[in-house]
């Protein structure tokens, strides 16, 4: 998410709060000229236009932890109404940021428990608690399957997630954001992949994603194929045909390595893959930098 939300505005992950040490996972903190762009994103958008921190479960958050969630959000609207009587400013409420809880699922007894509430225009899945709490909850798993839902139900788990992933590869090529998307979560699924000791849980993830790999990643060869015939073609007809072949299957090889070097690939995976040496990954790494 960090990532795909990079280019609307500024995102801070593990923010610290005041009082005790603690983090928020992500506060978005959205350009003022790209607002109008995240409706691109559907319901996340929404959820986007305006400063806001977001906590993430990839389990059903326990009722501790959204208490604990509200009370670094009130620290953080403390630190706010702060800085704005030192610098003479008035802070009115609905100027502070409301807490978006992210959660796949969400039991009626914690509903209950917390007076949370919808609201038509928000649709299915969405609850809010008392208006003076600044908190809204995302159950993934109840919102509606529309494209408006798409990006949100990403951050789901299980089939939900799995779904998600083939939804958005099911789309236009060139649908908004799209692209970014799939190699941000291509991206993810490599580096998830590469981690130790997985648990269940990151091998689900790992699983979901791999759809949008496989494809960014057979695109990603084509057109360094594509690339290194063009040029081994014109080697070709200075250096002779055989030459030719070769030094495009090599411009080939090199073309894919530095698309992988540019998506932040490791080098041991690139040279595996591209079955370059892997000194030549890193003197290609050398001349990116």
């Amino acid at each position: 998410m960090k990532e795909l939300l990079k280019d609307f505005g500024e995102v801070k992950i593990e923010r610290p709060v005041a009082s005790e040490v603690r983090t928020i996972d992500l506060v978005f903190y959205p350009k003022n000229d790209r607002i109008q762009d995240l409706e691109a994103l559907g319901l996340l958008g929404r959820m986007l236009t305006k400063p806001c921190p977001v906590e993430f479960f990839r389990n059903a958050v326990p009722t501790q932890e959204i208490t604990n969630c509200r009370g670094k959000t009130a620290d953080l609207h403390g630190e706010m109404r702060r800085e704005a009587e030192q610098e003479g400013r008035k802070l009115h409420d609905e100027d502070l940021p409301i807490l978006w809880i992210i959660s796949p699922t969400l039991s009626k007894i914690k509903r209950k428990t917390f007076c949370m509430v919808t609201k038509p225009e928000w649709g299915e899945g969405i609850y809010f608690l008392p208006e003076n709490d600044f908190t809204r909850i995302v159950v993934v798993h109840q919102l509606p399957v529309t494209i408006d839902t798409l990006w949100a139900r990403l951050l789901g788990k299980g089939s939900v997630q799995a779904n998600a992933v083939k939804e958005l590869l099911a789309l236009p090529e060139d649908y908004p954001y799209r692209e970014e998307t799939q190699r941000h979560l291509s991206m993810l699924q490599v580096n998830l992949e590469m981690r130790h000791n997985k648990n269940k849980d990151l091998r689900e993830v790992i699983m979901n994603l791999a759809p949008a790999y496989e494809e960014w990643y057979a695109k990603t060869v084509e057109q360094g194929k594509k690339e290194g015939k063009k040029e081994g073609k014109k080697e070709g007809k200075k250096e002779g045909e055989k030459l030719g072949i070769i030094k495009g299957k090599q411009l080939q090889s090199i073309q894919t390595a530095r698309r992988m070097l540019s998506k932040n690939m490791s080098l041991e995976e690139i040279s595996e893959l591209t079955d370059l040496p892997l000194a030549r990954i890193q003197a290609l790494q050398a001349e990116n930098q």
